[in-house]
């Protein structure tokens, strides 16, 4: 893989695990009502740069870190701002992904970059699926309910009730049709839809109904193209 893939990769690898796993709802709700004055938005961009510079550990690359977490900042300040939302979601995230690509056309690596000292040790498809397995957590999670809010689906009281337990089914079946994409077994993936909706054919609780269907399209769609990028990226690099 050429240096400015395995540097790509690597910033991006820094951005899902700094901007998802390490904030909390409770902390993105912070900077969504205070602002400017959140110490959180402050400590946050501080950490993206930090997480680059710890993939990306070189001397020369000091001044990218820091431009990564000054322009983290302003693209969090901005997004404090408008109205939370699918639309404001997807644009933060690729106006931060953009950044990170110029980053990666700019800057020319000076020696190996850790995820490349990996590679001797895992085969390149195990690292992109396990960059996968992240996307398809807490990110697509997100991006769910995201979706489902928009147009308004499991806003009553018998939603919220499995909310939490349907992101973690939700994991746990991206998991596995990621596995069944990987290894060519789509039939498995079509046997786990068909039981899950088997299981929820009785509920007469119909918003409940919709919100399992909608939720677990969205999830199974999500996780079939993840699988499909990774097994694409996998015979090209």
């Amino acid at each position: 893989m050429p240096p400015i893939q395995w540097l790509l990769t690597s910033l991006f690898v820094s951005h899902v695990v700094g901007d998802f796993y390490l904030q909390s709802n409770r902390l993105c709700q912070q900077k969504q009502e205070k602002k400017a004055l959140s110490p959180f938005m402050y400590l946050h961009a501080a950490l993206m740069g930090i997480l680059a510079w710890a993939m990306v550990p070189q001397s020369g690359f000091v001044i990218c870190a820091l431009g990564i977490a000054v322009t983290h900042l302003a693209i969090d300040m901005g997004k404090a701002h408008v109205r939370h939302g699918i639309a404001a979601f997807v644009i933060d995230q690729l106006l931060h992904i953009a950044v990170l690509v110029v980053v990666a056309l700019l800057y020319v690596p000076q020696a190996m970059l850790p995820l490349q000292w990996l590679a001797h040790v895992f085969p390149i498809s195990f690292i992109l699926l396990v960059l996968g397995m992240m996307v398809a957590g807490k990110p697509t999670n997100i991006l769910i309910k995201l979706i489902l809010e928009k147009y308004q689906i499991g806003s009553n009281e018998s939603c919220r009730e499995i909310k939490n337990a349907g992101a973690l089914i939700g994991n746990l079946e991206r998991v596995l049709t990621i596995i069944f994409v990987l290894i060519g077994r789509y039939e498995a993936v079509g046997f786990i839809i068909a039981a899950k909706s088997i299981l929820r054919f009785k509920d007469t609780d119909t918003p409940k109904t919709e919100y399992v269907l909608a939720g677990t399209f969205l999830s199974f769609g999500i996780a079939v193209i993840i699988g499909l990028v990774i097994d694409w990226l996998s015979c090209r690099l």
